[in-house]
């Protein structure tokens, strides 16, 4: 993977090199090339604003982009703004399959449900689902002691995917204890995304498969023609184990989710383990990508067997896992999320690193807020990208003009955690941001969790990590310079691509 991110680099580098030639060398030519791209980005934009059903900011950043960089800006669209991602006929096939054999699973169903539940069920299709046993993983060590540990214990199969897999020491002792259970004879199936985890190199994923671990891609970028899926991206981190283990939330794998990086003090995530019979919807959303990536028919056959699904109680908490991408027809992630924050009567709490939100989910906090509920949402109060980071400060004034609370972490530290708790009764926590990416862009998987200690542990963690915050005033909005202001809303009009 790596080869091919040095192929794109060599390739962006000569046509840059190539088209300054040109304008030096050519100027008459190269104005006539200009004016073509204008003319291009213009017919460009029209289409963006009358075919393209992205949300109006999306549309405003391409739209943007194209007028004031035309050049940049079309090249920018042609390699990463094109339409939709889609499963291909055997791809959707198989999933269907699967998916179809989950559903037909005899998991013991909760009633009766209540009106939250019975909603998200029908808004979902994925079942709420008890007899589990849910716990929080606060840090990067809690999580990794616990992923390391349950992936030795293994006995059957080893399902992993993720992002972004950092080649690091923490990579490096994840790839040895996934060889080392591959040659006892556990089948351990490897995923990363094409584009996150782009720099893992051949070597690594080489010693994988000569260990007999499966190993697949989600969209590689191997040419520049392929470079067209990169904005869409696999968002997800799962991992499940036996099938009666999994693992879910806010954390890569790579040294910085340990705080191991010279960048911050301290990387703030969460993460959950799941026990019982809800590791079955998991597992499907791990399978999901799986025969995706595959792509061959009758890939799902070797999937559709009990022992890929047990259903073993364990404890008594409910929850659902929600996972949907650009390839859906509907935004299940988004609308389940907002049918949570539409159901609070007391409070809403968010803990999000990238809060760009769309005009559906802006109205709905506001109006919460405005209705007399309790609304708080901590945010980094140092970014790892600059660009996403400022983006935030451009929905602060409409936020607190309503009345919603917002803090900014420690601003030593990285706050990464995707978590929202509702009433302290509900809550949510998973990969997915509060965003205009994540809830359209990418391929993202949440576990809603209903009842259980796990809920009561996620709220005392948001009120700590409220305590190493500091909230944001109207009056300090106001203060700041013009240059901030500034940077905040061309910051925020951009956000949305990335």
């Amino acid at each position: 993977m790596n080869q091919t991110l040095r192929q794109f680099s060599i390739v962006s580098i000569v046509t840059i090199i190539t088209f300054l030639l040109i304008f030096i060398f050519f100027p008459q030519f190269a104005l006539i090339m200009l004016s073509l791209f204008e003319l291009i980005s213009i017919l460009l934009s029209m289409y963006i604003v009358f075919r393209r059903k992205d949300v109006t900011s999306v549309k405003v950043a391409w739209v943007l982009t194209l007028y004031f960089v035309p050049v940049v800006g079309l090249f920018v669209y042609l390699f990463f703004g094109r339409s939709n991602l889609k499963s291909n006929v055997i791809q959707k096939r198989e999933q269907d399959r699967m998916v179809r054999y989950v559903q037909s699973l005899n998991t013991k169903m909760l009633e009766p449900l209540s009106s939250l539940e019975e909603k998200n069920e029908r808004l979902s299709k994925k079942a709420v689902v008890g007899g589990n046993q849910f716990e929080v993983l606060t840090d990067g060590e809690e999580t990794f002691s616990a992923i390391f540990a349950a992936l030795n214990e293994a006995k059957d199969h080893i399902h992993l995917f993720y992002f972004i897999i950092k080649e690091d020491e923490l990579a490096d002792k994840l790839r040895k204890i996934l060889i080392a259970k591959a040659s006892e004879g556990v089948k351990v199936r490897f995923g990363v995304d094409g584009l996150g985890s782009v720099k893992l190199s051949d070597a690594y994923l080489d010693s994988l498969k000569a260990a007999q671990v499966e190993v697949e891609i989600f969209n590689p970028i191997q040419s520049l023609y392929h470079i067209a899926r990169a904005n869409w991206r696999n968002h997800r981190k799962v991992i499940v184990i036996d099938g009666t283990l999994g693992f879910v939330g806010g954390l890569n794998i790579g040294n910085e989710y340990l705080g191991i990086t010279p960048k911050f003090s301290h990387w703030r995530d969460t993460h959950l383990q799941i026990t019982g019979p809800l590791v079955t919807q998991l597992q499907e959303s791990f399978l999901y990508d799986w025969l995706y990536m595959k792509n061959s028919a009758g890939s799902a056959n070797e999937f559709m067997v009990e022992s890929y699904f047990p259903t073993i109680e364990v404890g008594s908490d409910e929850g659902q896992v929600i996972y949907g991408g650009p390839y859906d027809q509907e935004r299940v992630v988004r609308d389940v999320l907002f049918n949570l924050i539409d159901s609070a009567k007391e409070k809403i709490s968010i803990a999000s690193p990238y809060f760009v939100p769309d005009d559906e989910l802006l109205a709905l906090l506001r109006r919460a807020a405005r209705n007399g509920i309790k609304v708080e949402i901590i945010i980094p109060g140092k970014g790892d990208r600059k660009l996403s980071y400022y983006g935030n400060d451009f929905y602060l004034e409409e936020l607190i003009s309503a009345g919603i609370q917002v803090y900014k972490y420690d601003d030593t530290a990285f706050l990464h955690c995707k978590v929202m708790i509702i009433d302290e009764q509900v809550a949510t926590i998973g990969s997915t941001n509060f965003d205009i990416r994540s809830f359209d862009i990418n391929h993202e998987v949440s576990a809603i969790l209903y009842t259980g200690q796990a809920i009561q542990k996620l709220a005392a963690d948001f009120k700590k990590d409220r305590t190493n915050a500091r909230q944001i005033t109207a009056l300090e909005l106001a203060q700041r310079s013009p240059w901030k202001k500034i940077k905040g809303k061309i910051c925020g009009l951009f956000a949305p691509l990335l």
